[in-house]
């Protein structure tokens, strides 16, 4: 088994081992942090050759974690711009805190499903008991109807499992994994927990001294491919062409929803964009904690099936 098949709980230990075994003051953040400079430096005197060496030694690491099938590709691709900034204990933390909240999620979505699933289940076998004892049914009809009524349940419980493995391997089509991000309440907090990494990618870039373009390019680049990667990548275009990056973000819809913070005076443009990277993130945690609740309450909505079958047979 490789290692990018392990569970949430499991890929968090992972980067928190990873994380603890590379601090800020990392010999590896050090290396990557001074192969950035010195491409910037051989950027800005037109060598070139030797800016493509410097970004070479970033794809040369890439390519060897690639080959050892231990991540997935966007956490490569977040890992890299780690490299590019100098700051990969901040991408393993970050990624340690995706899977915490994943696992977390995912616990709560398991434990809220209980109360939902016996109510069905007691429905799908109570009403063809009822239409037996009352001698609507015969036992035959009332064990075909109970049959009957699991097929959408069996079905949900071998589809959503595999359905899920293929998104997160890559293996369901670009078109399809964008209809995800339509759904009704679940596309929109995917949609708000990609802005999350987007502006947390753009942080870590005007940390690291990029210019506000440059920035905004890369932190759109080193996204999953989803719906959204466009128009992060339509928020650097605007700003490169002369738009404010506060208009150029409402423009793009990115933030809609979201309630950005007031900041006090004195405040730079520094503590502004990590206010609203917090807020963000906390729009993202509460939505999903209201729906790893109201998710399971969803099965509710077979009853008029398994109605309809009760109500056939009679």
């Amino acid at each position: 088994m490789e290692l990018k098949d392990l569970s949430a709980s499991h890929r968090e230990m992972l980067f928190k081992s990873l994380s603890e075994q590379q601090s800020g003051d990392s010999d590896w953040d050090q290396v990557f942090a001074l192969m950035r400079r010195g491409q910037q430096a051989a950027e800005r005197a037109e060598l070139d050759d030797l800016a493509e060496q410097f970004a070479s030694g970033q794809e040369l690491v890439i390519d060897e974690l690639k080959k050892g099938g231990q991540f997935f590709d966007w956490e490569l691709q977040f890992m890299q711009l780690g490299m590019a900034t100098g700051g990969l204990s901040f991408i393993y933390d970050r990624l340690a805190a995706h899977y915490r909240l994943l696992d977390a999620f995912l616990g709560e979505l398991r434990r809220q499903l209980w109360l939902p699933l016996v109510l069905m289940l007691a429905v799908i076998a109570g009403a063809p008991l009822l239409g037996y004892i009352a001698g609507d049914f015969t036992l035959y009809e009332a064990l075909g109807n109970v049959l009957l009524a699991l097929v959408p349940g069996v079905i949900l419980v071998c589809a959503v499992p595999l359905s899920l493995t293929a998104y997160r391997s890559g293996w369901v089509p670009a078109k399809v994994r964008a209809l995800v991000f339509r759904l009704p309440g679940i596309g929109p907090m995917l949609s708000r927990y990609q802005t999350f990494h987007f502006l947390s990618h753009l942080n870590l870039c005007i940390a690291a001294g990029f210019t506000l373009p440059q920035a905004l390019k890369q932190s759109a680049r080193r996204m999953p491919a989803t719906p959204m990667q466009s128009r992060f990548l339509a928020v650097h275009r605007a700003v490169q062409g002369g738009e404010k990056l506060s208009l150029a973000l409402q423009n793009s819809r990115i933030l809609d929803g979201v309630t950005v913070p007031s900041m006090e005076q004195g405040a730079t443009a520094q503590d502004a964009q990590l206010a609203l990277t917090r807020a963000v993130y906390e729009e993202c945690v509460e939505q999903a904690a209201f729906w790893s609740r109201a998710m399971p309450w969803l099965l509710l909505a077979l009853l008029p099936y398994v109605a309809l079958i009760n109500v056939l047979s009679l």
